[in-house]
């Protein structure tokens, strides 16, 4: 039997529950939430849940003191501002198998470093949460890209929050092209800090430009709500995609080019999606989610461009970007 342990039972993290519930083998289930009202949700949730011989036990629990000693995994779903200080009392006291994090990470710099250090002590295998990786749209879409030379990938809107999740977009381009050799201009970047939808975090709107090796991208942000686009350009397959819609159109080289419109699924809830990591960690062992290194090569210099942005506006240098 897996013993799977979720800290942070929120909005995100609930849903983690659900998709664990689905499992196809024995676990047991450990759920860390220290505010009743979020615990209440969570417990709802699993009940929503069918029910399912495969998980054995579920404990619903306040502090990870009270965690087991031993984990197989453990997903933290905590916000970026607590999420550092959770890990490490997560692996100061217990044995730690495999570890999911959120994004963003972490909202300082030195933080990656002091959990990298950590997962090394420890032998923690770790990965980040990055989804797109994990929908079989985009699977097919790396395989029919395998012989572009060069990508443009365009994803443009309104308020969609460029801050908090450029870095899904960045890291989707990083596995179409498998490299994370990053480069960033953000010159474009709207001269606002914006207030987030979540107290007391931050937001950017504007265009953040750059590449990840002959590949570039443009990501655009508007303060205000306009339909998303995704598009993805290249010398072989091109894509416009709505991912809320499925409506995707493609035009291929070797189809002069021609465009067609399907109807396809494209985005996955994470309830449908962490019973598939399950599997991919324990029985297929080929885990699609980049690796805590794979991310932090792009994390950092995310990072970076938002506090210097933050000094060019407010002449503050700051250490932590309250983004999550």
């Amino acid at each position: 039997m897996k013993r799977i342990a979720i800290i942070g039972a929120g909005q995100l993290g609930s849903r983690h529950l659900q998709g664990i519930a689905q499992s196809t083998f024995n676990i047991s289930i450990e759920v860390v939430e220290p505010f009743d009202s979020s615990r209440e949700i969570a417990q709802q949730r699993y009940k929503e849940m069918p029910d399912n011989d495969y998980v054995k036990e579920i404990l619903f629990l306040e502090t990870i003191d009270a965690l087991s000693g031993s984990l197989d995994l453990v997903i933290v779903a905590t916000g970026a501002d607590a999420r550092s200080k959770v890990v490490k009392e997560l692996l100061a006291s217990k044995q730690v198998d495999n570890l999911v994090l959120e994004k963003v990470l972490f909202q300082s710099v030195e933080e990656y470093a002091e959990i990298e250090m950590l997962l090394e002590k420890t032998n923690t295998k770790c990965w980040v949460n990055h989804p797109r990786r994990m929908y079989p749209f985009y699977q097919k879409i790396k395989n029919e890209l395998q012989e572009a030379t060069q990508i443009s990938y365009s994803m443009q809107g309104g308020a969609w929050g460029l801050g908090c999740n450029a870095l899904h977009f960045i890291d989707h381009l990083a596995f179409l092209a498998d490299s994370e050799n990053l480069r960033l201009n953000p010159e474009y970047l709207d001269q606002k800090i914006y207030d987030s939808k979540r107290k007391g975090f931050i937001e950017f709107n504007g265009l953040l430009v750059g590449g990840i090796d002959d590949h570039t991208f443009s990501l655009h942000a508007n303060a205000n709500g306009a339909p998303t686009i995704l598009t993805i350009v290249s010398d072989t397959v091109s894509y416009k995609i709505n991912e809320s819609s499925g409506e995707i159109e493609t035009a291929k080289a070797d189809e002069n080019w021609a465009w067609r419109k399907s109807q396809e699924k494209v985005v996955y809830y994470q309830s449908e999606l962490s019973q598939i990591l399950l599997e991919e960690i324990f029985i297929k062992k080929n885990v699609s989610l980049p690796t805590y290194a794979q991310a932090k090569a792009l994390h950092i210099p995310f990072l970076n461009i938002l506090l210097d942005k933050i000094e060019e506006i407010t002449g503050k240098r700051e250490k932590i970007c309250p983004i999550t």
